[in-house]
């Protein structure tokens, strides 16, 4: 089973995002983001009301998964995660 976390980009703090690194990957063509700090990389989704969410794989192991957790709680991000 896997899961992901999401956050909706308009929480991000503006001074987070304007450090962040976006790129397209070549290989599936979907648009990456890496925050600072942040130990994985997101990936961009549109939603029908024209709201960016970001996804990210929420990990199976407790140091990774801790660290994303640690990471979003310390820039007060709001997160969901679905299975």
């Amino acid at each position: 089973m896997n899961a992901h976390a999401y956050i909706q980009y308009a929480d991000v703090p503006d001074s987070l995002a304007a450090s962040s690194k976006q790129h397209v990957d070549s290989a599936t063509q979907a648009k990456v983001i890496a925050f600072d700090g942040c130990p994985l990389c997101g990936q961009f989704e549109v939603l029908d009301d024209n709201r960016i969410q970001i996804e990210f794989p929420f990990p199976r192991g407790a140091e990774l998964r801790g660290a994303l957790v640690d990471w979003l709680m310390h820039w007060g991000i709001h997160f969901t995660v679905v299975m």
